[in-house]
């Protein structure tokens, strides 16, 4: 190069003398021109070069073997749906924006439970914002997640006085809000007729005191549009499970006598109610006294029995002992469950600490999940996969006599 350039010079200084100046200088600045982009190019050409070396430009590719970016690694544990009993189903409830958005939280809900149940999604206000327009998106999400990691799916729910579309009138004569509930009952357990296998058909009916809770649907219907929600869930797809559901009836107390008896009640009028679930929202610090032989009590009526919606609160600040009280309660709960036969499914209310209720709705309380913030297990994890560890570990041999 250093040669063709002075070559160059030499051709253009013998003729400079026959050369107009104005052409010269033109010469020139087009020489000088010339020389700048060249060595730009080769300032490119260089620094590509170099970051090629270093790997740049290859960053979608991944190493052969490595894990897919924001994936967890693989447990090297059995996981809770692998230690579970044969016939009972753990799940969680399932926030749709992580779902969405968290590749992590995605694998970790796959992986850990063999049942998932919508923690909105399937609400009448998020299905039906205005009469007539339903919004599927976010119920056949969870819906088809749950196909393709071999899941069952736990509908919630059909009938609550909470999360009652604004379109519903109270002002409305009783036949049009009788209409309005068959109507949304119908739609929505048709939709998934074969993909839900169980539904939280009527939700929180009791009040604290036993009686029946004073909602839109008792004062226009009278107590008998409880019997009708599970006839027509029942219409709509005969071969999913039927539940009633409540809080605060976890041990014996006056409101579990009551929905034992309004239960019985509906049996014996040929109502298809299939079976009871026990929400479980619990502090850290107050087990429900008589656990186990309360929820024998609904079994011996001929119903399963189900704990849906279990986290355990602890009032914040969290130390070492605190959660090492909140896991003793998340075993004792599963023990209970699974003492009895009846028992077909045991789901706790969301599985991290990054996405519970709990801090925006019990002030001062928090951490009430099975895995931290972080997605790293938490005691109460440990506590679970220890007791379903000893219902399945094998009973040693006895050793032969000599």
């Amino acid at each position: 190069m250093t040669d063709l350039l002075s070559g160059r010079r030499h051709v253009v200084a013998a003729d400079r003398t026959a050369v107009p100046s104005g052409v010269r200088g033109d010469a020139r600045r087009r020489r000088r021109l010339g020389l700048i982009v060249a060595a730009v190019l080769v300032l490119v050409l260089v620094v590509t070069g170099l970051a090629v070396v270093a790997g740049d430009g290859v960053e979608d590719e991944p190493r052969a073997g490595a894990p897919p970016p924001s994936a967890p690694a693989a447990p090297d544990r059995p996981t809770l749906r692998e230690l579970m009993p044969s016939g009972v189903r753990i799940g969680s409830a399932v926030d749709g924006r992580p779902l969405s958005l968290d590749p992590a939280y995605r694998a970790l809900l796959g992986t850990e439970f063999n049942a998932v149940t919508t923690e909105n999604a399937m609400k009448w206000r998020s299905l039906e914002p205005s009469e007539g327009v339903y919004v599927w998106a976010g119920a056949d999400q969870l819906v088809e997640f749950a196909e393709q990691h071999d899941q069952e799916v736990y509908g919630h729910t059909l009938v609550w006085h909470s999360d009652v579309p604004t379109w519903v009138s109270p002002q409305w004569p009783a036949e049009r809000v009788r209409s309005a509930l068959k109507d949304h009952v119908t739609e929505v357990v048709s939709r998934y007729r074969g993909r839900v296998w169980a539904w939280d058909v009527v939700n929180e009916v009791l009040d604290e005191d036993g009686s029946l809770r004073d909602t839109l649907w008792l004062r226009k219907l009278g107590p008998g549009y409880i019997a009708d929600a599970f006839r027509w869930a029942h219409a709509a797809d005969p071969g999913a499970r039927l539940f009633i559901n409540d809080y605060g009836v976890e041990g014996r107390s006056r409101k579990a006598d009551a929905l034992l008896k309004l239960v019985g009640e509906l049996r014996r009028d040929g109502v298809p109610v299939d079976g009871v679930g026990f929400q479980s929202h619990l502090p850290w610090d107050a087990p429900p006294p008589d656990l186990t032989a309360n929820l024998r009590r609904f079994a011996d009526l001929g119903v399963s029995v189900a704990i849906t919606e279990l986290d355990v609160r602890i009032e914040l600040p969290v130390t070492p002992a605190k959660l090492k009280r909140q896991a003793e309660v998340y075993r004792d709960v599963l023990r209970s469950c699974l003492a009895l036969s009846a028992c077909v499914s045991f789901t706790v209310w969301g599985f991290t600490d990054a996405r519970s209720w709990i801090p925006g709705y019990h002030r001062g309380y928090g951490a009430a999940c099975l895995f931290d913030e972080d997605l790293r297990p938490k005691p109460a994890y440990s506590a679970l996969a220890d007791e379903l560890g000893r219902l399945t570990r094998p009973t040693a041999a006895p050793a032969e006599t000599p």
